[in-house]
């Protein structure tokens, strides 16, 4: 049974036309492109031959109508026929398109479109016609094929399987630490951490929630302003999320989507205010009800706020920017240059602040508990993921320690010393040593020019003050 509504429908998900009316008498739906200037309509007769005149009089006809509220470049006309045709006509400029083709597959290349006609089991017409008619925002937009939502959510589930597995059947972190957001790496040039860590996600709870809200923003996002557009904004807010939050948070590490959804979402809300789809009234309500769930989730789990509002600031600006029409040239001028300032600024202050390699925190926290065996684990985790540094093989000079192996220990001191020589965990212990052994003229040595006030290390600044009244 040949269903127009169903291929209406269809049309409606994969292009950009939507639904303006129903023609009953002529069984024919019309079609609006209004980004084109384009009208489409859809007819379940067909078409004779000898009438074809007497139709092009009629589209152009409606075209003259269509005109008076609205401005028309491409009128468009489809019937089905075994015998296709095609017949043009130009109108006051605007073009007028006479087509019979020989099956609904000819109005939209896409193969996903082919998928959906051909092989799904296709439902009543009044479902489609339901569907298509309704004017209610979220269902038109959620009904879009969104084909850039679907790539970011199969390379975000990609990256979490192969993380999942990893941590669950090899019992490794390698994934998780190679990708994940940390300022000490940031720092010391893993700039793609920025980026990878908004693919990256370590529980199924995480996962979902992010990739649910994902899917729905997305989906608003791509089909407001297009698939690379949404792609630019997921990468970009995911960046300057990730950069604005460094400048904050120095230790531990932080991953998610969170950011960079936090920013589609305010490029939504910006939309929303441009176009008068909201009131103030609306937007206080969105506010109050993000504060109440931040601070909420700040008791419950461990969530990089930061990350949050830097992506709503950076998603704002960009906002403005996706709205060119709608914002004079100084207020385009003025969010671009916010946006590059603000990276600029976070940059500079993400450097002035001093970080450790997270996984040789988390060993030294491991050894101060007397867990030896979990730091020797996560020591060994740094090595293989080329993560380690000087605090490493300072850790592993404790574990040696305490097994007892004086000459293993004494080698990783060794190096930790010659990798380098002002890490002040590294300093501590040499000028700990070196006071056991009554050697103050070393001390003196390494102290010179070191100054109290700069160091971050209580345990080294009370070895250094100390020092300094003795002399």
């Amino acid at each position: 049974m040949f269903n127009l509504w169903h291929i209406a429908y269809e049309v409606s998900r994969y292009t950009e036309y939507a639904f303006h009316h129903y023609d009953q008498g002529r069984d024919a739906i019309w079609m609006r492109n209004s980004k084109r200037n384009a009208m489409m309509c859809l007819n379940a007769r067909g078409l004779p031959e000898e009438v074809q005149d007497d139709e092009m009089r009629y589209l152009s006809d409606m075209h003259y109508r269509l005109s008076q509220n609205m401005k028309v470049a491409l009128v468009e006309s489809y019937h089905f026929t075994e015998s296709p045709y095609t017949s043009k006509h130009k109108v006051d400029g605007a073009k007028i398109v006479l087509k019979g083709i020989r099956g609904a597959e000819e109005l939209v290349r896409n193969p996903f479109y082919r998928i959906d006609l051909n092989h799904k089991k296709p439902k009543a017409p009044a479902y489609y016609q339901k569907r298509l008619a309704s004017r209610h925002p979220f269902e038109k937009f959620m009904n879009q094929f969104s084909p850039m939502t679907y790539l970011l959510i199969c390379i975000n589930l990609i990256v979490f399987l192969f993380n999942l597995a990893a941590i669950h059947f090899a019992d490794s972190y390698r994934y998780t630490q190679m990708l994940a957001l940390n300022h000490y790496n940031v720092i010391e040039g893993d700039l793609y951490r920025l980026l990878s860590s908004s693919f990256l996600h370590a529980t199924v709870d995480h996962f979902l929630f992010n990739i649910f809200a994902l899917y729905i923003l997305g989906k608003f996002t791509e089909s407001i302003f297009g698939s690379w557009r949404l792609l630019i904004a997921y990468v970009a807010t995911g960046i300057t999320s990730s950069l604005f939050s460094i400048m904050f948070i120095t230790e531990g590490i932080s991953l998610g989507a969170s950011g960079a959804i936090y920013g589609l979402l305010a490029i939504l809300v910006v939309h929303l205010l441009v176009h008068g789809r909201i009131s103030a009234k609306l937007l206080f309500q969105i506010a109050v009800v993000f504060i109440v769930v931040s601070v909420l989730t700040q008791f419950i789990s461990n969530v990089n706020h930061y990350a949050h509002i830097g992506g709503l600031v950076f998603g704002a600006l960009l906002g403005v920017m996706y709205h060119p029409r709608k914002f004079k040239l100084r207020w385009h001028t003025a969010a671009l240059t916010a946006f590059i300032l603000l990276i600029v600024l976070s940059w500079f202050m993400a450097q002035r602040h001093h970080s450790a390699q997270p996984l040789s925190v988390m060993a030294m926290e491991h050894i101060e508990a007397g867990e030896y065996e979990e730091a020797l684990g996560i020591l060994n985790e740094s090595i293989r993921t080329n993560n380690d540094t000087a605090k490493t093989y300072h850790a592993l000079g404790l574990v040696a320690e305490y097994a007892g192996d004086t000459e293993q220990a004494r080698q990783f001191h060794e190096r930790s010393l010659a990798m380098n020589p002002d890490d002040e965990w590294v300093m501590r212990y040499r000028l700990m040593q070196l006071r056991k052994e009554r050697k103050y003229e070393e001390m003196d040595q390494i102290l010179s020019g070191v100054d109290a006030k700069d160091i971050e290390d209580p345990q080294l600044k009370a070895i250094v003050e100390a020092h300094d009244a003795d002399e």
